[in-house]
């Protein structure tokens, strides 16, 4: 059967290193000092939620993953179990609350309303008891519940009702990467002494989460006072290798895992004052070799990154500008190298010649974003390829399409 996955099939191909993951994530857990929780949501931060939960649960040890759609668990359910729990991070309603019920997956709650259905899907399906975390509200602003009368209301309404365990708490600071040492900042420590409040209100009603967590990035780097209510962080920007604290400050020296590569193929030379591209976007100034390669915002890359910010990429070695991008390809000034059609370009990570462009202290600065939004962005038309034991593989046709 022909594999419709082999990277030979296509023009670009993203490069998962999971030997580093698994060092980052024995960093990370150690830093933490507490077991973690790694969040695998928007298709592993487009890494490819099936063969990153399998590292992490196999190969890493995690106990429990944590995802943002019910359709994510589902997803990954048969590699989790029986190894590994699973956490719904959103309070669920109708089909995705029955599914959840009857999969024993753990989910947000943070409203009476939400109890309530929780409970009545139970007592439908004749289950003695569901399984939900509350969300706490301490200042994103988002969703939860806030500490005092809100959640007191809450957990009487849980009292009341008899069917719903406990089993976690948790919370999700807004701001704890702004800080570029340990000193932190004040308003994450406002957010964890109102989430500490409500951690020990909700012992206080008689119940014992099992999960109680709120240390992001910035809580595991600098907020060591979370060890001292919590059991878990959560995490998955420190095990890819993005530390998004100030200043690029990454006291675990954790290493980015991805690197995104194409293809020349096309090369050709522009007089001065001819133009290229769609609304002839690029005037060439000088006599301009130009490469045209096989990756453009139809993979998953911001064009105006490309076009307006000055976005490069490395070709034999050497940082090329993007002068223009269209949805399939982008053309590349790569005057003075020497450089051939078929030749590897690097769009970010490391080239294999010790040159790198990397996410974190280049590309997201050029963007205005953090990583995850070009992450999350990259298609399918791009292969995903994995390195374990220092060699590369590709997941099965049977393995991509969940069995």
């Amino acid at each position: 059967m022909m594999n419709r996955f082999e990277p030979e099939y296509y023009t670009s191909r993203l490069i998962v290193d999971l030997d580093r993951l698994v060092e980052n994530y024995r960093k990370t857990l150690e830093a933490a000092g507490q077991e973690l929780i790694p969040v695998v949501k928007g298709n592993a931060y487009g890494f490819g939620i099936r063969e990153v939960t399998e590292c992490l649960v196999k190969d890493c040890g995690a106990k429990i993953i944590a995802v943002s759609r019910l359709s994510e668990a589902l997803e990954i359910e048969d590699i989790c179990r029986p190894d590994a729990d699973l956490l719904v991070l959103m309070p669920l309603r109708e089909k995705q609350l029955e599914a959840a019920v009857a999969n024993d997956f753990q989910f947000a709650i943070c409203s009476e309303e939400d109890a309530e259905l929780a409970s009545e899907e139970a007592a439908r399906q004749g289950k003695e008891r569901v399984r939900v975390q509350i969300k706490i509200e301490t200042g994103l602003n988002r969703f939860g519940v806030k500490p005092g009368k809100p959640l007191e209301k809450l957990l009487d309404k849980v009292k009341a009702l008899g069917n719903l365990a406990i089993t976690g708490v948790y919370t999700h600071f807004a701001s704890s990467d702004e800080a570029s040492g340990p000193e932190g900042n004040d308003f994450t420590r406002e957010q964890f002494a109102r989430f500490k409040d409500a951690v020990y209100q909700v012992k206080a009603r008689g119940f014992s989460p099992q999960y109680i967590h709120c240390a992001n990035t910035g809580g595991i780097l600098w907020l060591k006072e979370t060890r001292e209510i919590c059991t878990h962080a959560r995490n998955i920007s420190l095990i890819y290798g993005y530390s998004y604290m100030e200043g690029d400050w990454n006291p675990l020296g954790v290493k980015e895992v991805a690197t995104l590569r194409c293809r020349i193929t096309n090369l050709k030379t522009v007089e001065p004052g001819e133009t290229v591209g769609y609304g002839r976007s690029f005037l060439a100034k000088r006599e301009t070799k130009l490469a045209l390669i096989s990756f453009g915002y139809g993979d998953g890359y911001p064009r105006d990154l490309a076009v307006k910010k000055g976005g490069k990429v490395l070709v034999c070695g050497v940082k090329c500008p993007l002068v223009f991008m269209c949805m399939d390809t982008a053309m590349v000034d790569v005057t003075g190298v020497d450089c051939e059609v078929g030749d590897e370009v690097t769009i970010f990570g490391e080239d294999g010649r010790g040159n790198e462009i990397s996410l974190m202290k280049e590309t997201r600065y050029l963007m205005g974003e953090t990583v995850c939004v070009l992450l999350t962005h990259i298609t399918d038309r791009v292969a995903r390829i994995y390195v374990k034991d220092g060699k590369e593989y590709i997941p099965s046709v049977v393995e991509r399409c969940n069995g």
